[in-house]
């Protein structure tokens, strides 16, 4: 039964308890996209091997990075929006209305976060370090982790707070959410 609480909420919950609650589920939301997005991109990574090498505006870029980013982010994004949609903001609102508004609010932050200051935090990396960003930082089991992945975790971690802001101030409205503090009774209209 307590799972269930944590989970949706409920009348026994306080105020305050609710708000940590929400909160919480938020973090393990974020937690369960991020695994998607970095099991994505991973799994894209080492699917393809062609960087696929690109000139833009005077610089190269990895136009095999790039697909692999919208590919991971629009898994991540769907995921985020279902399980937001469920267990943090527990909304009963117009679902297309709020999904073209997570989506378009998501948009932003890849195009802002996940693309443009990602491939700065790369060159930054490799203009500060001196070492492509291939290179192998160190080896668990046969998997090498590189430098690409220390800038997407660092990066990750921009994102899922511009997320979070963002939902809560243009996605879910306040008077679609479910109100914990009634009998419980809207949970079941609608």
């Amino acid at each position: 039964m307590w799972i269930k609480t944590i989970l949706l909420g409920g009348e026994g919950l306080s105020p305050k308890q609710e708000k940590f609650r929400k909160i919480f589920m938020y973090l393990v939301s974020g937690g369960i996209t991020t695994v998607v997005n970095w099991v994505s991109y991973i799994l894209f990574d080492k699917l393809i091997a062609n960087p696929m090498m690109v000139n833009m505006f005077g610089h190269d870029i990895s136009l095999k990075t790039v697909i692999n980013q919208i590919v991971c982010w629009i898994l991540a994004v769907l995921t985020a929006y279902i399980i937001n949609r469920i267990f943090v903001f527990r909304s009963k609102g117009n679902w297309f209305r709020e999904l073209m508004t997570f989506v378009g609010a998501r948009i932003l932050s890849f195009l802002v976060l996940e693309l443009a200051l990602y491939m700065v935090m790369i060159k930054a990396c490799e203009g500060i370090t001196g070492v492509p960003v291939a290179t192998v930082m160190f080896m668990i089991a046969s998997f090498g982790f590189t430098y690409e992945y220390l800038v997407k975790g660092i990066n990750s971690i921009f994102v899922v707070i511009a997320n979070y802001v963002m939902s809560k101030l243009m996605v879910f409205r306040k008077e679609d959410m479910v109100d914990y503090t009634s009998s419980g009774k809207e949970e079941t209209d609608g």
